[in-house]
C-alpha cells in the first residue's frame, strides 16, 4: 500500500486503558474489525482535539470508509464486509463494574459502538459512527492510557497478536519488564476471538505461540511467555514485554514508532545500553539488575546516571522529608509524567522538614515528586473501583487480616468491610498500600 496513508506521519492514539482488553459475553469479533475500531478510536481523538471539547449528544464521527480500512490494513473496499466489521463492533459490549463504590459509576455496560452509518457523499462512501458518552469523555481525556500506533498495529493480522499486543505494549515502557499476572483463563478469555471456554494447554499451542512469534517480527515489541506453576499445573501467566531498539524495529521506513510517556531519552537510547557505569551511579539504592538493565534500554548512559547520581543526594539529605522509594523518585526525575502504577506509593503523611536555603532545583523536584504521588495516589484509587468485585473483595479480606493483626479491625470497619464498602478515608489509605505492593492485575489493566 505505498499509496495508503500508512505511510504517511501520524499522531499516536492515547487509548484509554478500558478497551485494551476486550472479553466476550455473547459474540467475538474478527481480527481486521478489532484493528479498524482502533481506527475509529484515533479518528475519533483527532477530531476532538481539534474541537477542544465533547461533542455535542447528536454528533456523529465520520471518515472516508477506504481510509478506515487502509488504516486497518484491510485490502478489502467491500461495503458489504465492511457493514459486517461494524455490526460486530455493536454486538460486542464491555463493562466498567466498581461494586460497594459509595460515589460514581458502580456499573456501565455499553456497546463498542452505539450507531453506525454510511452516507455517499461527493460520489464518497463515509463511515459514521457513535460511541457511548462514558467512552467519547474517555477519549478526549483519558485518566489511563497507552500509546499506540496505527501502522504497527495494521501489519498485525491474527486476533491473537493484536489483542495480545493491545496489552503488552501498556508495559513496554515499564521497568519491572512484565505484564499483569492472570490465571490461565483469563489469558485464554482475553486473546480468544470468541467467548468458547478453552483449555490454556491448547489456546497457548495453537494460537498464542504463533501470536508471539508475529508480534517479535512485526511490531517494536518483543514479547516472551511467563507460566507459574504448582507443581505442572500452570497457576497463573504473563509476559515478559522489551522494546526493540530502532535499528532493530520493522517498517524503519514509516512514521516514527510513538515510545508512550516515559521514553523521552532520545537517539542514545538507541545503542546497546552501558551497564556497568550505570551500576556503580545506582550502587546502594536497592535497585534490582532487572530494574538498572531495563532503564539503561531506555534512557541514555548520560541522563540515567545523572538522576541516579540526584536521587543518591536526595536519600542522604536529613533536612528533608526521607525517600520512602527510590526508583519511584529517579523516575520522577527522568519523567514527572510517568502513569505506571507499579511504580507508585501512597503520599507521605508525614510533614517534611524545613531545609535550611535549599537549592532551588531541589524545591522544584520536590514540589513535582509530592504533586506525582498525589496523582499517582488518585489513579491507584480509580484503578482499585475498577477491579472485577471478586478480586476486590479478596484484596479487602487481605486487608482486613492485617488490620486485624495490627489491632485496627474496629466493629465500625469491620461493618465496612463486610459490605465491601473501602472507601473510607482510612480504608482507602490502606487499600491503596495494599494495593500497590502486591501490584494487582486488573480484567481492564
Amino acid at each position: 500500500m505505498s499509496d495508503g496513508p500508512l505511510n504517511e506521519s501520524l499522531p499516536a492514539l492515547r487509548k484509554p486503558n478500558e478497551v485494551l482488553v476486550m472479553i466476550s459475553k455473547e459474540k467475538g469479533m474478527t481480527a481486521v474489525a478489532r484493528k479498524l475500531y482502533t481506527v475509529l478510536l484515533w479518528e475519533a481523538q483527532q477530531q476532538m482535539k481539534a474541537l477542544g471539547r465533547v461533542p455535542e449528544a447528536t454528533h456523529l464521527f465520520e471518515m472516508p470508509l477506504r481510509r478506515a480500512l487502509l488504516l486497518a490494513g484491510s485490502s478489502t473496499e467491500s461495503r458489504t464486509i465492511a457493514q459486517g466489521y461494524l455490526r460486530e463492533m455493536r454486538k460486542m459490549a464491555i463493562t466498567w463494574e466498581a461494586p460497594g463504590a459509595t460515589n460514581g459509576p458502580e456499573w456501565r455496560d455499553m456497546a463498542l459502538l452505539s450507531q453506525a452509518a454510511f452516507e455517499m457523499r461527493h460520489g464518497e462512501r463515509l463511515v459514521q459512527w457513535a460511541f457511548p458518552p462514558d467512552l467519547v469523555k474517555a477519549l478526549l481525556d483519558p485518566k489511563l492510557w497507552t500509546l499506540q500506533d496505527l501502522p504497527i498495529l495494521a501489519r498485525l493480522e491474527s486476533y491473537g497478536a493484536i489483542a495480545l499486543y493491545d496489552i503488552c505494549s501498556r508495559y513496554k515502557n515499564n521497568p519491572s519488564g512484565v505484564t499483569n499476572r492472570a490465571a490461565p483463563d483469563w489469558w485464554v478469555s482475553a486473546l480468544s476471538s470468541s467467548p468458547k471456554k478453552r483449555e490454556w494447554r491448547k489456546v497457548k499451542n495453537e494460537a498464542v505461540m504463533a501470536a508471539m512469534a508475529e508480534i517479535n517480527e512485526k511490531s517494536d515489541i518483543e514479547v516472551e511467555l511467563l507460566e507459574h506453576r504448582q507443581g505442572r499445573a500452570v497457576t497463573e501467566v504473563q509476559f515478559a514485554v522489551r522494546k526493540k531498539r530502532q535499528d532493530r524495529q520493522p517498517g524503519s521506513g514509516m512514521a516514527a514508532v510513538g515510545q508512550g510517556a516515559w521514553d523521552v531519552a532520545g537517539p542514545a537510547a538507541a545503542s546497546a545500553p552501558a551497564v556497568g557505569s550505570v551500576r556503580d551511579a545506582a550502587s546502594g539504592l536497592g535497585l534490582s539488575d532487572a530494574q538498572i538493565e531495563a532503564l539503561s534500554r531506555q534512557y541514555s548512559e548520560e541522563r540515567l546516571v545523572r538522576a541516579l547520581s540526584d536521587t543518591r543526594a536526595r536519600t542522604q539529605r536529613t533536612d528533608l522529608a526521607p525517600v520512602r522509594n527510590p526508583l519511584m523518585y529517579l523516575m520522577s526525575l527522568l519523567d514527572p509524567r510517568a502513569p505506571d502504577p507499579l511504580m507508585r506509593e501512597v503520599p507521605s503523611t508525614a510533614e517534611p522538614k524545613p531545609a535550611a536555603l535549599p537549592p532551588a532545583q531541589d524545591t522544584i523536584r520536590e514540589d513535582a515528586s509530592e504533586a506525582l504521588r498525589r496523582e499517582r495516589f488518585d489513579q491507584a484509587v480509580a484503578e482499585i473501583a475498577h477491579l472485577p468485585g471478586e478480586v476486590r473483595a479478596q484484596l479487602l479480606q487481605r486487608l482486613a487480616g492485617q488490620l486485624k493483626e495490627k489491632g485496627l479491625l474496629t466493629p465500625s470497619i469491620a461493618k465496612r468491610v463486610r459490605e465491601g464498602d473501602w472507601t473510607s478515608p482510612l480504608l482507602k489509605a490502606e487499600m491503596v498500600k495494599l494495593f500497590l505492593a502486591e501490584a494487582v492485575p486488573t480484567s481492564s489493566l
